[in-house]
């Protein structure tokens, strides 16, 4: 009797628990069959995460994972076609310089008429107005050589001249976990739109304070992190200072909880070092060593290396390099230096003074400097030990001198000063000195000063050579030579002539020698001109030069207005010059164009990476989330026959009666 139900129930059961079970049993298989069909319809393992967790998990990872290297390979090709089109702009630039590099040689070698000589001045102003616009190309939504001031033009043209208005930073996108890819080229790398600078040529010197970072002592090393170990030949302490982080840590680590045979230890920080003593101030023995192979003693300025050193312990600087908020007292080892005295800088015809009241920081310095109006950009020089300030501004020449005092000169920032290599002026050519006399200056009286430049060096040379000549030491009639005491440049000043009467008495002169063309190179006659004649002021002379050390920015623009100047003016030398220029021009925008090749190469290399990795990923997240339809498809004819069966099942004990137990 039992045997008509299928499956075969062991023991005896109600009718109604029957037929529950195979009721149970219908739905439980309708519901896999369903489950089966749509495995077979989505070709998906599961619909939701909670039919497989532990699968999910490992999808939601691997799918990530893919949105990455999505992302990054959209990023590659952004960053591609950033790329090409700054090499498409910059071999654009380099083939109109190499036209323009055969014009000057040609001018250079001949002798041209006024007419060709505007045709070609015509010409080089065409190249740079198109250079002007290659600059200035904007692609997508940025423009390609401003750094990362991406919504601003690269250079503007402010009454007449070319100003660099972007920056200098390189824009990276990420191209892998961890790694990025720089994008751009700036204009400053590819085109040369600011000069090398001007930077301090001393120290700054600061000291440091409580408040200084540990990481910016010994000229921004910091010191290795470890303990120290202080002793008093009986006793020992160590101290950790593995996590200090401001030089004031340091103190706080030992005052009040280093004892030595019960006597505390001190430490105070003193004209930028550290120094230690006992807090009693009696004498004894205080040893500061280092714990195992470390060197922080050492990096800290304080160790010892004598059984008995003499009380307090003076350590050496902690020298620290230069930040925005360093205090301007504490520079030059804490004296400061007169900020009243200002700064002058002179660009294209222009003085720009620059005054430091209320300023308190270096940060307001710069800030001062930069909002002067001056076409400049100053910052801390990337040794951190100084200023540095240079010219955005093409085709003109500036230089740094002083408003009154010598601050330019403290700070190691004015360009013509007594250590001035004379092979350095006028632009690296230097002086055209001949064999014997090369300039002549006319005292007041009017005899001459024959000066030999022969053997000077230095511009302190060609001072102490005028100052110590032999013939010019008579106070009356004595010509005096200095750095000027405003701007730049040399400055001749003399008495009045107070002697006998003389026909040839008068304000004091300057002129080249036969041959030479020194007085001019000095700055002290003008082109053209073929000597100054001094001023009169008081009781004196003065005769004012202008800067024969100025700076310029070397770049594209630089260069063909020089090249455009001397044409205009027929300077064989300086048309000579302009094609060197031309020349390093060149060779910047070589490498730039190296660098964006090896940079789309890189690109390359990593989309084949990229795709590749997603082939694995893919592959993953396959095996961990779509279905094996012929498993899928074996599992749904084995679940339709058993829901076959048990629907026979239900039927037949739905049917049921009592004959069926009789």
């Amino acid at each position: 009797m039992l045997s008509s139900f299928y499956p075969v129930v062991a023991g005896r059961t109600s009718d109604a628990n029957s037929r529950y079970r195979s009721l149970y049993q219908v739905q439980n298989g309708r519901i896999a069959i369903q489950e089966l069909e749509q495995q077979l319809s989505t070709g998906l393992r599961y619909s939701r995460p909670s039919q497989d967790p532990s699968s999910a998990i490992r999808v939601i990872g691997l799918q990530r994972e893919l949105e990455f290297r999505d992302q990054t390979i959209k990023n590659l090709d952004s960053s591609q076609g950033y790329l090409n089109a700054s090499e498409s702009n910059l071999a654009n630039v380099q083939d109109l310089m190499t036209e323009l590099r055969g014009l000057g040689i040609e001018a250079a070698g001949n002798v041209i008429g006024e007419s060709e000589r505007r045709g070609w001045v015509n010409q080089i102003d065409a190249s740079i107005d198109r250079l002007t616009s290659v600059a200035n190309t904007r692609y997508l939504d940025r423009y390609l050589f401003t750094g990362g001031a991406v919504d601003t033009p690269t250079i503007e043209n402010f009454r007449g001249a070319i100003r660099f208005s972007g920056n200098e930073l390189d824009l990276k996108t990420i191209a892998d976990v961890g790694d990025y890819i720089t994008h751009n080229v700036t204009g400053q790398k590819a085109l040369g739109l600011l000069s090398e600078g001007v930077t301090s040529r001393i120290d700054l010197n600061p000291n440091a304070l409580q408040s200084t970072r540990i990481s910016d002592i010994n000229g921004g090393q910091g010191i290795a992190p470890g303990a120290i170990q202080l002793s008093s030949g009986t006793s020992q302490v160590i101290v950790d200072l593995a996590d200090v982080e401001f030089v004031g840590d340091v103190a706080n680590k030992i005052n009040g909880n280093v004892f030595l045979d019960q006597r505390e230890v001190v430490v105070t920080l003193t004209n930028g070092s550290l120094s230690l003593n006992y807090l009693d101030g009696l004498p004894g023995t205080l040893r500061v060593s280092e714990v195992g192979s470390g060197r922080t003693a050492s990096d800290l300025g304080i160790q010892t290396t004598t059984p008995a050193p003499a009380l307090p312990i003076n350590g050496s600087s902690l020298d620290p390099i230069i930040r925005p908020t360093t205090l301007l007292t504490q520079l030059n080892g804490g004296v400061g230096f007169d900020w009243n005295d200002g700064l002058r800088i002179q660009q294209n015809g222009h003085n720009y003074d620059i005054t430091f009241e209320n300023a308190v920081t270096v940060e307001d310095v710069l800030n001062k400097i930069q909002r002067s109006g001056a076409p400049i950009v100053a910052d801390i020089a990337p040794d951190g030990r100084g200023l540095r300030i240079r010219s955005k501004e093409s085709g003109s020449a500036f230089s740094i001198g002083e408003l009154q005092g010598s601050l330019a000169e403290s700070l190691g920032l004015r360009t013509f000063h007594g250590g001035t290599q004379i092979s350095e002026l006028n632009y690296g050519r230097g002086l055209t000195t001949t064999q014997g006399t090369d300039l002549i200056i006319t005292r007041n009286d009017g005899t001459s000063l024959n000066i030999d430049l022969d053997g000077a060096a230095t511009v302190a040379d060609i001072l102490n050579t005028i100052n110590n000549h032999a013939a010019n030491q008579d106070a009356a009639t004595r010509v005096t030579a200095s750095l000027a005491s405003v701007g730049n440049g040399i400055e001749l000043t003399s008495l009045h002539y107070s002697g006998p009467p003389s026909p040839d008495a008068g304000p004091i002169k300057v002129r080249s020698a036969g041959g030479s063309h020194v007085a001019f190179e000095l700055g002290l006659v003008p082109r053209g001109q073929p000597e100054s004649v001094a001023s009169s002021s008081g009781t004196n002379y003065t005769l004012s030069g202008r800067d024969p050390n100025p700076q310029e920015v070397k770049g594209v623009f630089n260069s063909l207005k020089r090249l455009r100047d001397a044409i205009q003016s027929e300077d064989t030398n300086e048309i000579a010059r302009a094609v060197e220029l031309i020349d390093k021009d060149l060779e910047r925008i070589s490498l730039s164009r190296g660098s964006l090749g090896v940079e789309q190469q890189r690109i390359d290399s990593l989309k084949i990476f990229q795709e590749d990795t997603k082939v694995g990923l893919k592959e993953d997240e396959s095996r961990n989330l779509e279905a094996d339809l012929a498993t899928v498809i074996s599992n749904l004819n084995a679940r339709q026959a058993a829901y076959e069966a048990s629907l026979k099942l239900l039927a037949n004990a739905s049917q049921s009666s009592l004959f069926n137990y009789i």
